[in-house]
């Protein structure tokens, strides 16, 4: 701009004029106004400050994306956490009440009814009375009544639980040989290895209940190599037998 006094050019964001000393303030047709230090001055200042405020403006949206990764990261974990302390709570501790002919037990929920009856033909003289199947993809549970009532009298007295299971023995030992292997044996009770049809290596826990002329055979089933894991749950699980 030009002094409005005497006429000389003024410097940029000067105060007064270099050449008669006038303040520019004081100078007719000035603006008081116009900022003191020009336009320079201020888009310089406005683009620091904007491109300050952008700066933070996008470590705010950064942060803010990972901290919502990491929810989204803490949630996932979560919901697997808890789909996998489900299914374990289904298969190792969850039971329900299986009420069958004459008797109930306590089962894994897991285990759901099959049609398939391995142990139906144990016995020749067509004196069952009722079979079935509980399995899941570890264990089974698997039961057979027998009724002996059309052989009344000193015959049944004389056969105990543990004879049964004697009995019961002998058909193991004649239908899988020399793959039979007996674990432990004591009154109504009995645990083996064997080999079934399928090839693989099987542990069984077996147990005999009588009522009356009625023999109940109930056995609990896994592979042999999970034996140990499981034979605690069979003793747990057999302990629930109830005969009505």
């Amino acid at each position: 701009m030009r002094c409005t006094v005497c006429g000389c050019d003024i410097l940029p964001n000067s105060i007064c004029c270099q050449n008669c000393g006038t303040r520019v303030i004081e100078m007719t047709g000035v603006n008081s106004a116009q900022p003191r230090y020009g336009n320079s001055f201020n888009n310089s200042f406005n683009n620091s400050f904007d491109n300050g405020l952008n700066s933070n403006v996008r470590a705010v949206g950064k942060n803010m994306s990972i901290g919502k990764k990491v929810l989204i990261l803490l949630l996932a974990l979560f919901v697997g956490a808890a789909i996998g302390f489900g299914y374990w709570y289904y298969h190792n501790v969850s039971t329900h009440t299986i009420r069958e002919e004459n008797f109930s037990v306590e089962l894994p929920r897991s285990l759901e009814k099959e049609t398939t009856i391995d142990y139906a033909a144990q016995s020749s003289d067509g004196t069952v009375k009722a079979n079935g199947k509980y399995a899941d993809v570890n264990s089974d549970f698997q039961y057979m009544i027998l009724d002996y009532s059309s052989l009344a009298g000193e015959t049944t007295d004389i056969l105990t639980e543990k004879l049964f299971v004697t009995y019961m023995k002998g058909n193991l030992k004649s239908q899988f040989g020399s793959s039979y292997k007996e674990v432990y044996a004591d009154g109504n009770k009995i645990k083996m290895t064997y080999r079934a049809k399928t090839g693989d290596e099987v542990y069984n826990y077996a147990i005999c209940k009588k009522s009356g002329y009625k023999y109940y055979w109930f056995v609990f089933g896994c592979k042999a190599d999970e034996k140990d894991f499981y034979d605690p749950k069979f003793e747990k699980w057999a302990s629930t037998i109830h005969i009505n």
